[in-house]
């Protein structure tokens, strides 16, 4: 009960005003995407399945130029005594923004006014993303978990407008997470997961 509380907590205070109402957030649907990802190879059969949810507000359509920045650090929930360390959370984040210049985006300078500001959460355990994470978007990826002794871990990036608030883009990848893999496939994977989390994001470049 209490993490169904935080995760509820941190998506009203970092997204739920930019979450739009039941009503636009069928209408997001409506425009979004499904995605099951390839597998990527040298690593467990199980933990290369990846499945992307991603949907938009009906008028985004980023241009080239255009400028992002976070907003705060990426917010993790886990179950109880499970630990997650800073540096993973950091990685994580850094290789986010290079996939996203990579992709055409520019990280606003300070005092410059991003034209999105992203939010980013990580949620783990088959308990908060069955259940609570269905709960809070409304919709889950779908990632079978029947047979498997793995449990389920995803993350989340959003872009809002920094005027109005409301969310423009946003994107689940959920996977298996494991404490099995040596650091080089670890590194490894979380470039695909990040790549096949922003796949559905226009690019800037062309």
């Amino acid at each position: 009960m209490r993490n169904t509380m935080q995760i509820n907590q941190l998506w009203h205070r970092a997204v739920a005003i930019t979450l739009p109402a039941l009503a636009a957030a069928v209408l997001l649907l409506n425009s979004g995407c499904v995605t099951v990802e390839e597998p990527i190879d040298k690593i467990n059969p199980a933990l290369r399945q990846s499945s992307v949810v991603s949907t938009n507000a009906p008028e985004f359509s980023p241009q080239r130029g255009e400028t992002v920045a976070w907003r705060g650090d990426i917010t993790v929930h886990a179950p109880e005594g499970q630990a997650v360390p800073d540096a993973l959370v950091a990685d994580l984040k850094a290789k986010i923004d290079t996939q996203l210049v990579a992709k055409g985006y520019r990280f606003t300078q300070i005092g410059e006014q991003p034209d999105y500001l992203m939010h980013g959460i990580i949620v783990l355990g088959n308990e908060l993303n069955e259940n609570q994470l269905r709960d809070v978007l409304g919709f889950e990826p779908g990632l079978v978990t029947h047979g498997q002794k793995y449990e389920k871990g995803s993350l989340l990036l959003m872009l809002v407008d920094p005027n109005s608030y409301s969310t423009d883009w946003r994107a689940v990848v959920q996977v298996f997470t494991s404490q099995e893999l040596s650091p080089e496939e670890r590194d490894h994977r979380f470039d695909y997961i990040i790549r096949s989390l922003l796949r559905p994001l226009p690019d800037l470049k062309g």
